[in-house]
């Protein structure tokens, strides 16, 4: 019989389980991604909300345990719009990408400092700060990139240009779209210095390539949704 008492988590997806009660998906501090039955959740008068962090209990003796207590332990955050599906997409990486009951401390404090950063933020800083989580997912999972030498092992020049290839990096590239300055800011990851729409949508390119092999085919659900709100 396992039992744990009040460990911090966040909630990242639910769905419809049997008669009133969920499924509940959570990023723990401690357990990694877990899932839940939430029994009885489905009315409940107070229900647990995403993007706060909770402090969960849960038991069981199967694979499939049962959250027993809930209790919020953060602001109220409530996401709308574009801020919503920036959320929505973050959770369903998560969701995609881990293992269950793989533990991931640094992951939850990144995913954490990374809805701090949606609160009372413009749309290019909450842009930036997505791209920074992705890139510290990626290196969480094992995957992630050497920003300050190129392929062949020289340093990166900011005014050099380079591509990206895969399992490859950074290789100097005359036609490159890539500048060298750009791998120094993504490396240094500082959400104060916000780059422009230009350049924020070569690191959404290069993130893009970097997820796709861990991904597959099976489209994100958020990214269809965020074509949708941006045509309206």
């Amino acid at each position: 019989m396992t039992k744990v008492d009040l460990t911090p988590g966040f909630l990242i997806h639910r769905r419809a389980y049997r008669n009133n009660s969920l499924l509940l998906d959570f990023l723990t501090l401690e357990h990694g991604k877990i899932r839940l039955v939430g029994r009885g959740t489905r009315q409940a008068k107070t229900a647990i909300q995403m993007f706060g962090r909770v402090n969960i209990s849960f038991s069981g003796r199967g694979e499939l345990k049962t959250l027993t207590q809930w209790e919020s332990d953060d602001i109220p955050r409530r996401l709308t719009g574009e801020t919503l599906i920036l959320g929505l997409y973050a959770n369903e990486l998560i969701d995609r990408l881990l293992h269950d009951h793989d533990s991931h401390p640094l992951l939850f404090k990144v995913y954490q400092t990374f809805l701090s950063r949606l609160d009372n933020a413009d749309d290019l800083q909450q842009q930036w700060a997505l791209r920074i989580f992705e890139n510290q997912l990626l290196s969480e999972l094992g995957y992630g990139l050497e920003f300050e030498y190129d392929s062949s092992g020289n340093p990166i020049n900011e005014l050099n240009h380079y591509q990206y290839q895969h399992q490859l990096g950074f290789t100097l590239s005359e036609t490159g779209k890539i500048l060298g300055k750009f791998l120094t800011m993504f490396s240094s990851a500082d959400i104060k210095q916000k780059p422009d729409k230009s350049s924020l949508r070569i690191y959404r390119d290069l993130n893009r390539q970097r997820l796709a092999p861990l991904l597959g085919d099976k489209p994100l659900k958020s990214r269809e949704l965020y074509f949708k709100e941006s045509i309206k």
